[in-house]
């Protein structure tokens, strides 16, 4: 029988995995609504990343009402929903460029962390392990304020240049001690997408975002490790560009652009994390619906010898008989070979 591991990396080179490997994807306001029964669930059908599913301690925080409001470690001030959401900045921490000159970094991530990691992951593990890539074009968004940014970029702010490569050098010091540490991957997590199109121009993207991309990213396949991109969104423009500067596992919306259209371009070329439908079909469809959406998705990006791994959100409006729905799916049809097709 595979290892987790090796059941990932199989399906990320196309090279026959045993079946789809699966990975968690769980919101706290989830595990507030269903309990232990969610983690029963979760223990029944285990993610090949290594997550232990159990009920979390709240962290106490000033609330109102549904809300819970925070300042991150950037100087940020959000508002979010409670359990759920990532919340919206509210206050930038650099709403001006007149501070700009004085303007600190949080402290890198403690050497401890990196330490520990690879102590662990010397020791004996069977599950894939990715280390954290950071967010680029989110960050700066958080940092600026999203209307900021946007007028930035359109004036191509010297300023917007210099905290940009700031940020790539920050990332990249995290990155190569995780590859120091001996991880698998590296995930990134920036969403590009609104519900129709890419949120700028695919020819500004490619000018001042790519370029940035691929100094990260380069390290990482230069150590021979594998590269995940998470972004939300209509991305079909700039999916091609990612795999170019050498992203392995693409986790787009799929069902927004058709998962016929992504399968016809990038199937069997570049592994897709999946992204079940979590707007309609996840929380409002019947089990049944939810099956059939796992076989299609099976169907467009894991018939390659490998080339998916199966991922659905689960936030607070999904029921449990859904949850259980789809891990199961998941488990039944996501076995190599695929008799069923």
């Amino acid at each position: 029988m595979m290892t987790s591991r090796e059941r990932v990396l199989r399906a990320i080179t196309f090279t026959g995995p045993d079946r789809v490997p699966t990975n968690h994807a769980i919101f706290p306001g989830a595990y507030q609504r269903h309990g232990q029964a969610l983690v029963d669930v979760l223990h029944q059908y285990p993610d090949d990343f290594g997550s232990r599913p159990v009920l979390p301690s709240v962290p106490p925080q000033e609330t109102c009402g549904y809300l819970e409001q925070y300042r991150d470690e950037w100087g940020s001030f959000w508002v979010r929903l409670k359990g759920y959401t990532a919340g919206e900045v509210k206050q930038p921490a650099l709403p001006t460029w007149d501070a700009f000159r004085n303007y600190e970094f949080p402290p890198p991530t403690p050497q401890e962390h990196f330490d520990e990691l690879k102590a662990r992951l010397e020791g004996s593990h069977d599950h894939w392990v990715n280390g954290d890539g950071g967010a680029l074009f989110e960050r700066l968004q958080w940092i600026r304020g999203p209307e900021n940014l946007y007028l930035d970029l359109a004036e191509d702010r010297e300023e917007l240049h210099l905290l940009a490569d700031r940020l790539a050098d920050y990332h990249l010091a995290n990155i190569t001690r995780y590859l120091q540490a001996g991880v698998d991957g590296i995930g990134f997590a920036d969403d590009w997408g609104s519900q129709r199109a890419l949120l700028i121009r695919p020819e500004q993207w490619r000018s001042f975002f790519k370029p940035r991309y691929r100094r990260m990213i380069a390290p990482i396949k230069e150590a021979g490790k594998y590269v995940f991109f998470h972004t939300d969104g209509w991305t079909l423009d700039i999916l091609e560009d990612l795999h170019q500067i050498g992203v392995d596992v693409l986790n787009p919306q799929h069902l927004l652009m058709g998962e016929g259209e992504l399968s016809h371009r990038l199937g069997g070329r570049a592994c897709f994390r999946s992204d079940l439908d979590r707007q309609h079909i996840i929380p409002r469809g019947t089990p049944q619906e939810i099956t059939e959406h796992v076989k299609r998705v099976i169907a467009a990006f894991g018939r390659f010898n490998g080339g998916l791994i199966l991922h659905g959100e689960i936030g607070p409006d999904v029921p449990l008989e859904n949850i259980k729905a789809m891990y199961a799916a998941f488990r039944e049809y996501g076995q190599y070979p695929l008799t069923w097709l």
